[in-house]
């Protein structure tokens, strides 16, 4: 069995159990493409802060009408939500 369930948005990985409300709260619909790149970098960010099985890095890949485009995000340069 299984199913096929149209919604806005979609988690998964061991470090999305972390990430649900962050994600429920932040999500609105029209996100501009800057809004949406930041939405997601915080996500991940916020994740892999809680997760130990989770990598130091983003790699973000972004499809739109005008093809792909690579973004890499070094730890040193992650989202902060708290001071060190």
């Amino acid at each position: 069995g299984g199913s096929c369930v149209q919604q806005p948005w979609s988690i998964g990985g061991s470090g999305s159990t972390y990430i649900y409300g962050y994600c429920d709260a932040q999500y609105k619909e029209k996100m501009t493409r800057e809004e949406c790149i930041q939405f997601v970098k915080n996500a991940l960010a916020l994740a892999m802060a809680r997760d130990g099985s989770s990598g130091g890095v983003i790699r973000l890949v972004i499809i739109d009408k005008d093809g792909v485009t690579r973004e890499y995000v070094p730890g040193n340069k992650l989202p902060m939500f708290w001071q060190q």
